[in-house]
């Protein structure tokens, strides 16, 4: 026979958590580094990421598309009231969405917080440096990589170099190596004395590398997972400088 036993009820003595801010992220299954890169720029205790991930078509003709809906990706997020911002971790996909329809989805999606994109951060970034002359460096295929020509003009900067490194997928743009990178953006700078240059894609294997680059290349760096790091730290309050991911996040937000 089974005893029977009293359950003692405890009183649940609670604190709100330390972190300032709360920062919900939504990557795509593809990116095998964007995560890690993103989390390495938060300053650790003080601010939370909540991540999730999603399937999706992006297909080599230039279009972009979720199995799903992004109500139904931020479903696996935590509720509302427990995040501050929102941000779609993927630069072409704002691009071939538009920023307007992008914002749009994650309002629906999420209403009442606040949102960004790493091409989003970016032209915030850009901004911040008082960039004109903008080289830029992406590891897509031709398609992609000709959507954002326009796109940065539309958005008052001269395109003055570009270049490609015309990746097949997101793992072959991963293990892009340092060197590469860097004579690709030495090239760009080299041949258009630019006020910055972009780095293109949460794929490319950059921020590590951003200091370096910076001071060996003269001039400021704008990544995409950098900039987006950024752009949801202010977003949510956060205006501590953080070393170690160049000029952007050292600089008061």
């Amino acid at each position: 026979m089974d005893q029977v036993t009293s359950t003692i009820q405890f009183q649940a003595l609670t604190k709100p958590l330390p972190a300032v801010a709360r920062i919900g992220v939504i990557y795509l299954s593809t990116d095998e580094i964007g995560e890690d890169a993103f989390n390495s720029m938060i300053p650790e205790g003080e601010v939370s990421v909540f991540a999730t991930r999603t399937a999706h078509d992006h297909s080599s003709d230039g279009k972009f598309k979720l199995p799903t809906t992004f109500t139904a990706v931020t479903d696996t997020l935590p509720p509302s009231g427990r995040i501050d911002v929102l941000a779609f971790s993927c630069t072409s996909a704002t691009v071939t969405l538009g920023i307007e329809n992008l914002l749009s989805e994650l309002r629906q999606a999420r209403p009442g917080i606040k949102y960004t994109s790493p091409a989003i951060a970016s032209i915030a970034a850009l901004k911040q440096f008082g960039a004109k002359r903008v080289a830029l460096l992406t590891p897509y295929n031709m398609v992609f990589h000709r959507k954002f020509i326009p796109f940065l003009r539309e958005n008052e900067f001269d395109v003055v170099a570009d270049g490609t490194f015309n990746c097949r997928s997101d793992d072959e743009m991963c293990e892009l190596t340092p060197e590469a990178i860097f004579n690709a953006a030495k090239v760009l700078v080299e041949n258009s004395a630019p006020d910055a240059i972009f780095v293109s894609c949460t794929s490319t294997p950059i921020v590590p590398l951003i200091d370096r680059f910076e001071r060996e290349l003269g001039v400021p760096i704008v990544s995409s997972t950098q900039a987006m790091a950024w752009d949801a730290l202010r977003l949510a309050g956060y205006h501590k400088p953080i070393e170690g991911y160049g000029q952007l996040l050292a600089a008061t937000r």
